[in-house]
């Protein structure tokens, strides 16, 4: 145990510094590409990246259950603790509320479609080829329309060489240590004899999107606009968590999931993302809606582990 938890000490600090690579790579980025295709696409894609290949490869070893809560537990934190203690952060630097800037409401506007989507699946009750080639199909819709949306405007700013290596030197740090983060925070956790859905909503999520939160609490409180590029890219990824990651556990499922065992957990979903569609209609978070959401988290993961057993 004592091994463990020096390694996770370690992991921890090596995270931090891919977080500071990849929030400054965004920052530098967004000049160039603009919040939708910087915020959105590029950062959500890459904080997202670890629990994709989670899914992936839980899903053709036959782990439906642990792909499942993998896939939905990243909406769970990043939509109730993840939101607030940006919100907090940056209500602290600047002294005002986090204001959304630019064009974010296409990112809105797909999460609203991909939050619908979860509905029909609750009553479908599984995941095959059926109900996986919509979902993938929503995800794709949204970077196409990012793609579209970018080839038609001019570039503000040229892209710096810097901020692309800052990308790639972040990611690559991040997807070596992803791995050994949650293999450690999971093997303590399994002391604690908990079902393994709840496992992997909580514990791989917050393991594996623990730089995402931290990336993004540093860009609410390097910039201005850091906030708002934050929040875009949470919705990005969270979009892709909520589409494209539950349709490839239905597409590459042999046979089917059924969903009936995780049906807390995808409640809590979609329970997340009304309640952050909510919050942020208005472009605007204050500090008591940011204290709201991390409360919303405890409340959540409480009530999930309850119905689990």
């Amino acid at each position: 145990m004592l091994y463990t938890v020096l390694s996770l000490l370690g992991v921890l600090g090596a995270l931090t510094v891919a977080a500071e690579l990849i929030a400054k790579g965004t920052e530098e980025l967004e000049g160039a590409i603009g919040q939708g295709m910087a915020g959105g696409v590029v950062l959500g894609f890459l904080t997202a990246l670890p629990e994709t290949i989670v899914v992936v490869v839980a899903v053709l070893n036959s782990a439906g259950d642990v792909a499942l809560g993998s896939a939905i537990g990243g909406n769970v934190i990043l939509f109730t603790l993840g939101i607030g203690l940006v919100g907090l952060v940056y209500v602290k630097k600047w002294k005002s509320p986090l204001k959304m800037v630019g064009d974010y409401s296409v990112e809105y506007n797909f999460l609203v479609l991909s939050t619908l989507a979860l509905v029909p699946l609750l009553f479908y009750g599984r995941l095959d080829v059926f109900s996986g080639i919509p979902l993938c199909a929503i995800y794709l819709g949204y970077v196409a329309y990012r793609l579209k949306k970018f080839s038609k405007s001019e570039q503000r700013k040229p892209i710096k060489k810097s901020s692309l290596l800052y990308l790639v030197l972040g990611a690559a740090l991040l997807l070596s240590l992803s791995k050994f983060l949650v293999e450690d925070i999971e093997s303590v956790s399994r002391a604690l004899g908990v079902p393994s859905v709840w496992l992997a909503l909580v514990v791989s999520p917050l393991a594996a999107e623990l730089e995402e939160k931290i990336s993004a609490i540093r860009l609410a409180s390097m910039s201005f606009k850091g906030g708002s590029i934050a929040i875009v890219s949470f919705i990005g990824s969270k979009i892709e968590n909520a589409s494209l990651l539950l349709g490839l556990i239905g597409v590459l499922s042999f046979d089917y999931l059924p969903l009936h065992r995780a049906l807390s957990e995808l409640i809590a979903a979609l329970v997340s993302n009304l309640i952050a569609l909510f919050i942020l209609f208005d472009g605007k978070m204050a500090r008591k809606e940011s204290v709201f959401l991390i409360a919303l988290y405890f409340v959540i993961v409480y009530l999930t582990l309850v119905f689990s057993f």
